[in-house]
């Protein structure tokens, strides 16, 4: 799809400028500079619709964009800014003919994450200036990445319809608008306000609580190695002072003498033991993270994603094969995919039976592998159970796979 395939090369691009942003290089460029990207996602997009409707020269045509991205782009150092896009849209257009697959999309979002976290990190350590001017630019690149992978993750059929494209669109629109009106100045004069009184109000307090916890855990290990002869001074430690006493709460103080009459080996054990918890919660994070773009590629319900690996189990063979029809089905419809990998065709863990039929139109008999998918469909979802002659005519239509 020619938008999946233009919006795949805007996210970068719009990564791109939300990093120069962020960083305060864009504080010198003239505000048209806010145009190139849109114009160059227009290039791409056109680009893709000219491949192979007319000779092969024409899919370039739409580079000649570059000439009004400069001039939109105003003085130079906004088409210094705008150079390295201006050079990345052509080696897109002749490195990608067709847009990526979901599995694709999540994995290059994932790892971009990784230079918007960095571009954020250098503005904040270095306090750039002008680095609001690279926050639009952020936020228009992960409301194009979602709006990306909720176009891929649906059937052609369904992303092509009417319906699907307003819904998406008027999404996109709901999150721009949100985000216009959070960026306004009242808006955030209010919502600094709230999170002042939060911060004076809720999070010291609990804060404090924290902190108390922490002094009454230290006092019970101090308790129970003054079990232990000779290990605690003579004198002992002392209970911490009660939450909310005469000392106005926690005594901050005390508690850190109390830690360091512990011997060194404990307090470094117990130091050790925070570092831990908190690598495990940083893992667990990650984790959960990971595991959610993982789920987005699982399928789900009625969407039926096949996998190479799974579409036949390793056994039975030989003679046992053919007492079970149903694997016998199913065995060939593998080797059916293997054999269009092996062509050249494209076989991905996201194409159901029908879009695997449709991509490789052109690299096996369309016939013999229709036949296959009417064998395999019912063999695998167990809509009924397959027969010997199941079996027979899916072998045939192997066979003819086999010849062309």
């Amino acid at each position: 799809m020619a938008l999946a395939y233009a919006l795949s090369f805007f996210g970068d691009v719009m990564l791109y400028f939300a990093a120069l942003g962020c960083l305060g290089l864009l504080r010198a460029c003239a505000p048209g500079l806010a145009c190139v990207p849109f114009l160059l996602l227009g290039a791409c997009w056109l680009s893709r619709r000219l491949t192979d409707r007319g000779p092969a020269w024409l899919r370039w045509a739409p580079m000649a964009v570059a000439i009004p991205c400069l001039i939109a782009a105003g003085n130079w150092p906004g088409r210094a800014a705008a150079l390295p896009m201006l050079a990345y849209l052509p080696l897109y257009v002749y490195n990608n003919r067709r847009a990526p697959d979901y599995d694709y999309a999540a994995d290059h979002f994932r790892h971009s994450l990784i230079v918007a976290g960095a571009a954020l990190f250098l503005a904040a350590l270095f306090w750039a200036q002008s680095y609001r001017r690279g926050l639009p630019y952020l936020f228009l690149y992960f409301t194009v990445n979602m709006a990306l992978l909720r176009l891929l993750r649906h059937d052609d059929a369904v992303a092509r319809s009417r319906r699907f494209r307003l819904l998406n669109l008027a999404g996109v629109a709901l999150v721009c608008a949100a985000g216009f009106i959070l960026s306004q100045p009242a808006i955030i004069a209010a919502i600094g306000a709230a999170w002042g009184w939060f911060a004076d109000n809720v999070l010291l307090n609990l804060l404090a609580l924290a902190l108390y916890i922490l002094q009454l855990v230290l006092f019970a290990v101090s308790w129970l190695l003054a079990l232990i002869p000779g290990l605690i001074p003579e004198g002992g430690l002392s209970l911490p002072p009660a939450l909310g006493g005469e000392e106005g709460g926690p005594n901050l103080a005390a508690a850190a003498a109390q830690a360091r009459a512990l011997p060194d080996w404990v307090r470094l054990a117990v130091q050790g033991a925070g570092v831990l918890l908190l690598a495990v919660i940083a893992f667990a994070l990650l984790r959960a993270l990971s595991r959610r773009v993982a789920r987005e590629a699982m399928p789900s319900g009625t969407d039926e994603r096949e996998a190479l690996e799974d579409e036949a189990p390793p056994a039975p063979r030989g003679r046992a094969a053919r007492r079970d029809p149903q694997a016998g089905v199913r065995r060939c419809y593998r080797k059916a995919l293997m054999l269009l990998k092996a062509r050249g065709g494209r076989v991905a863990p996201t194409m159901n039976t029908l879009q695997i039929q449709r991509e490789n139109a052109g690299v096996a008999d369309d016939e013999a592998l229709a036949a296959l998918r009417e064998l395999y469909l019912p063999a695998r979802y167990g809509e009924k159970p397959a027969s010997k002659e199941d079996a027979r005519r899916a072998r045939e239509a192997l066979e003819r796979l086999r010849r062309r």
